[in-house]
C-alpha cells in the first residue's frame, strides 16, 4: 500500500469549481470510499480536540491509522500533499494521543498517513495518492 496512485473517471460530464468547503467534503468522502475499498475500517471522522482535528481514523488489523485528507482542484497553490507540514503533523500527533487517552487505549501500534485528492475540473478525473507513515 505504499504511495498508491490511482485515477478514476467520475460520472459528471461537466464539472464546476467547488468552494473550499465543498471540495473538503468531497475529498473526505472520496478518501473514505477509497480506504474502505482497500480494506481499512473507518472508525471515526472529523475527530476534534483542543489541538485540532483528524479527518479520518481507521484500523488495519490492530494498527490505528490517522488520515489527513487534503484536496485540491488546481495546482496553483501546490499539490494537496504539500499542504501537510511539520506543524500540521505535530497537531495531528497530539490529537491522536488525545484519541487514545479518551478511548482508554494503551500499548498501541499507530501511524499518520496522508490522502491527497486532486480533482481535475477539465477532464473529470479524480487522482488519489496515499502516502503512508509520514512520521518516519
Amino acid at each position: 500500500m505504499l504511495d498508491d496512485d490511482s485515477s478514476t473517471p467520475i460520472k459528471h460530464t461537466k464539472m464546476k469549481a467547488l468552494t473550499r468547503k465543498e471540495l473538503a467534503k468531497l475529498g473526505e468522502k472520496i478518501a473514505r470510499d477509497y480506504l474502505s475499498e482497500k480494506g481499512i475500517e473507518i472508525i471515526a471522522n472529523n475527530f476534534r480536540t483542543g489541538f485540532g482535528e483528524i479527518d479520518l481514523i481507521g484500523k488495519s488489523g490492530e494498527r490505528y491509522i490517522f488520515f489527513e485528507v487534503k484536496a485540491r482542484q488546481s495546482d496553483r497553490f501546490g499539490y494537496p500533499e504539500e499542504a501537510v507540514n511539520s506543524t500540521k503533523l505535530k497537531h495531528i500527533e497530539k490529537v491522536a494521543w488525545d484519541f487514545f487517552e479518551l478511548n482508554n487505549i494503551d500499548e498501541v501500534d499507530w501511524q499518520i498517513d496522508v490522502i491527497a485528492v486532486f480533482r481535475n475540473i477539465h477532464d473529470n478525473r479524480i487522482e488519489i495518492k496515499w502516502i503512508e507513515n509520514v512520521l518516519d
